[in-house]
């Protein structure tokens, strides 16, 4: 063996172990000469290892595909070369890689891995596509009812993934999924809408109630400015009405439950049922719907603590079921931690050397309760029902099916010592420790 060879030999050995430890300065000073000499050299399969577990996936590029015409069935190869294509968005490629990969190594965990990676980049390539046929026929009046209806069926038969309320590509892809009616889909699809109810946060609660709202007519009570409506239709509602006295259909303010700020959205209320059919907003209370309209779901989101005469609603709701119509509500306790409705809504902002804070955390609410003003908002906008009497009052107007008490987090359950008990039942001496440690009651109840 030459010199020049025992050399290479031992950069070789070096500069191996270096791309193993993810070395990758040291790798490349040791492996880069003896690959760009001889591009079929195993260093080089070791260079673009160590490029490609460095994040620099593209420094392989001069490389992979001489490596390859040599070695066809080389495994870790033709990984790398699915992640190079990956990277430069040549799906096509990519999956043939990959696809070799698998033939020789069929149990390959990175394989496997990178097989569902390209599987999922294939499907959401033709979604966008399908997508964009939709959102130009907006526009341009020569795509043809056909193209728009095999566009909503291509997306009918996808499978969205399971975060879809995260995702506005996922989320348009659900809409389509979920729905009972295509054609009726198309005419309520609109992507802008979609897109602005995932920025916002406005699809996780309705996927959540998937399997309870698909394919019904949702009534949702106390919905604010409706920011829900695009959610419960991307979970296959097949219409949503919501109500609120308070509502302001020509506002664009909206609550971003992402960032717990209000922002302005893209449109009004007013705007969304001019433009979306199945849509519905009125300013108006449960009683003015009675005798005029029914539903199969009618949804709660935190919206019962609220409810000053929750009984007259709660029978409303009863006479706007249709027969096997169901309620679902969550409602957030007064007697936890956060249930004052205040600052701190969460342990994560308490600031302990706020007066404010302090006032009203670690259940201090339910002592200072009756001390407070008659038009504080503890006073104006929260009914305090007690838990029991909440199940009492939904058993007395519905057949109970779930009823789920959520409890808050470990580290605020943490604060809840024995004087904070003591002191809590000073004011309620009948109060429980479920009722200090629920957070939120989930249930589901169906019509008498």
């Amino acid at each position: 063996m030459s010199t020049l060879e025992t050399n290479q030999l031992d950069s070789f050995e070096q500069g191996k172990q270096a791309a193993l430890a993810g070395e990758i300065d040291l790798a490349r000073e040791l492996l880069r000469p003896i690959s760009n000499l001889n591009p079929f050299h195993p260093a080089t399969y070791f260079l673009c290892y160590a490029e490609s577990k460095n994040g620099s996936i593209l420094n392989c590029d001069k490389y992979v595909l001489t490596f390859i015409s040599r070695y066809p069935h080389h495994v870790g190869m033709r990984i790398i070369s699915t992640m190079l294509n990956i990277a430069k968005g040549d799906i096509d490629q990519a999956e043939k890689d990959i696809k070799i990969a698998l033939k020789y190594n069929p149990e390959h965990k990175r394989a496997l891995k990178l097989f569902d990676q390209v599987k999922i980049m294939r499907i959401e390539k033709n979604a966008r596509e399908a997508i964009e046929i939709l959102d130009t026929s907006r526009s341009h009046p020569a795509f043809s009812r056909l193209s728009r209806s095999k566009a909503a069926k291509q997306l009918k038969k996808i499978k969205p993934l399971e975060d879809w309320d995260n995702n506005e590509l996922q989320a348009k892809i659900a809409f389509f999924h979920n729905c009972s009616n295509i054609r009726h889909a198309l005419k309520n699809f609109n992507s802008d809408l979609i897109t602005s109810a995932v920025e916002l946060g406005y699809c996780s609660w309705p996927k959540k109630l998937h399997k309870y709202v698909q394919g019904c007519n949702v009534l949702d009570v106390g919905c604010g400015f409706g920011g829900y409506a695009m959610g419960y239709l991307c979970a296959g509602a097949n219409s949503y009405t919501g109500v609120d006295p308070a509502m302001v259909l020509d506002s664009r303010r909206v609550r971003n439950k992402r960032i717990r700020k209000w922002v302005n959205a893209p449109m009004s209320g007013q705007d969304i049922i001019d433009l979306i059919p199945d849509i519905d907003l009125h300013q108006c209370s449960t009683r003015d719907l009675v005798g005029v309209k029914t539903f199969d779901t009618v949804c709660l989101h935190n919206v019962t603590e609220h409810l000053l005469e929750i009984e007259d609603v709660f029978e409303d709701i009863a006479g706007l079921l249709t027969k096997g119509g169901k309620i679902i509500f969550l409602h957030h306790n007064f007697y936890g931690w956060s249930g004052h409705h205040m600052p701190p809504h969460n342990l994560s902002v308490l600031d302990e050397n706020n007066p404010d804070h302090l006032k009203f955390c670690d259940w201090n609410h339910i002592n200072i309760f009756q001390q407070l003003p008659h038009d504080h908002y503890l006073h104006t906008h929260l009914n305090r029902i007690r838990i029991d009497e909440l199940r009492s009052l939904t058993r007395k107007y519905f057949n109970i099916d779930t009823w789920e008490l959520q409890p808050s987090h470990d580290n605020i359950m943490q604060r809840l010592t024995p004087e904070i008990k003591t002191r809590a039942r000073e004011e309620i001496p009948d109060i429980t420790l479920d009722e200090m440690k629920t957070n939120v009651v989930f249930c589901v109840a169906y019509a008498k």
